[in-house]
This record gives structure tokens, sequence and C-alpha cells, in this order.
């Protein structure tokens, strides 16, 4: 498959979308899928990490949700969705070392 290909993510704007063959518009459905978890994928790794980081009171912000409606554009809830969407993992893995902590004492 050439990666350059148009099919694999035609532009939006195009008006060739009606033309498309079938089997590129699968192929198109499932490159832009892959792209999308990659994407997905980096987003939450760079707000976990900016909440590791504290980088919302470093950068003059009350918190990591402030940061990201203002940086980003979005709203308050869909940073707080992202937040926690992206945080769980840090959560989780601090609460196993507590209860291994805890278990010892």
């Amino acid at each position: 498959m050439n990666i350059h290909s148009t099919a694999l993510a035609p532009d939006t704007r195009s008006p060739e979308w009606p033309e498309l063959a079938d089997v590129d518009l699968l192929r198109t459905l499932v490159e832009t899928e892959r792209r999308r978890r990659r994407l997905d994928a980096a987003m939450r790794a760079a707000v976990a990490e900016a909440e590791r980081r504290g980088l919302a009171s470093d950068t003059g912000y009350r918190d990591t949700v402030e940061l990201l409606t203002d940086l980003l554009r979005i709203s308050a809830h869909e940073a707080r969705r992202r937040i926690e969407y992206a945080a769980p993992q840090a959560r989780a893995r601090a609460r196993k070392k507590w209860r291994v902590l805890a278990a010892a004492s």
C-alpha cells in the first residue's frame, strides 16, 4: 500500500469522497482509526505528564483544567475528562505501592 495514497486520508474538503472506491474507503476508515488512537495515546501521555510535573502551577494556572481549557481551547468538562482519562494510570500504580507498604507493616 502506498503511504502517500490519498485513499489513506483524503482531504475532508475534497469533493472526491463520493467517488472513492469502496476498498479505499475501507482503508481510509482503518488508517484514520489507527492514527486517531495514536494521537489519543499521545494526548493522554502528555496530559498525564503535565499533571505529574505540576505544569499548571509552574506556568501560572490554577490547575491543569484551567491550563488545558486555555491552551487547547476546550471546555472545562472536556479538560476534566482528559485528565481523568490520563490520570488513572499513575494513580493505580500509586495505590498498588501503598497497599504493598501497608501489608508489609
